[in-house]
């Protein structure tokens, strides 16, 4: 289960790797094709206009210039994009990499009576009988204890030392995750990945 919910949450990953591939070079030709020598003129005209003056209606102006209707997909891609990247970087703060040491502010190595010591004091604060919040009970099962576990049981601990985990080895399956995705009939992830390739692929024919 953990597998299956590490590999989901690499999903959205793979789908701004899809579109960058082709939006990014697909929005450089079409400024290179934009930019004109009178469209030249008139950016290099409004940034004068930004630096020198305390207006900024010229630079608002060369940006609807662009977003014309015919820019219209694309400037809906970038947004998704821009959603995509802010998904991924709020994610990756939720899912960090399972530090046992650091949790009991310990330094890699440290022996099994500094391990349990420094767990007896993290307990007289976190622990639910000595702290009622809820925040404080969440920490101490789903951090504290798993730390505690992980490093006092000895194939535990030597599984973190070698692979960085205390299960063990961890297979790194994102070709495979996002194939699961799309052949699930009982999400849409499937149709969004198709309709996203598709407005990637009509865009590139039309440039």
């Amino acid at each position: 289960m953990a597998a299956l919910e590490e590999n989901n949450a690499l999903f959205p990953i793979f789908i701004l790797t899809i579109m960058a591939l082709a939006l990014v070079p697909y929005t450089i030709l079409k400024l290179c094709r934009a930019a004109s020598k009178q469209t030249r003129a008139s950016i290099a005209s409004a940034v004068t206009a930004l630096i020198q003056e305390s207006t900024i209606r010229p630079f608002f102006k060369a940006i609807l210039n662009f977003s014309t209707y015919s820019s219209l997909p694309l400037v809906l891609l970038w947004v998704v994009m821009i959603v995509l990247v802010y998904y991924i970087t709020t994610q990756s703060v939720e899912n960090q990499v399972f530090y046992p040491y650091h949790i009991l502010g310990l330094k890699p190595g440290a022996p099994d009576s500094e391990i349990k010591k420094a767990y007896r004091k993290l307990s007289v604060l976190y622990h639910p009988e000595k702290n009622p919040d809820p925040e404080a009970t969440k920490d101490f099962v789903e951090k504290i204890v798993k730390t505690y576990q992980a490093l006092t049981d000895p194939v535990s601990r030597e599984n973190y030392e070698k692979y960085g985990h205390p299960d063990g080895r961890q297979g790194f399956e994102m070709g495979i995750a996002p194939l699961q995705f799309l052949l699930d009939t009982k999400r849409n992830g499937g149709i969004l990945f198709l309709g996203i390739v598709g407005v990637d692929i009509l865009l590139l024919g039309h440039s």
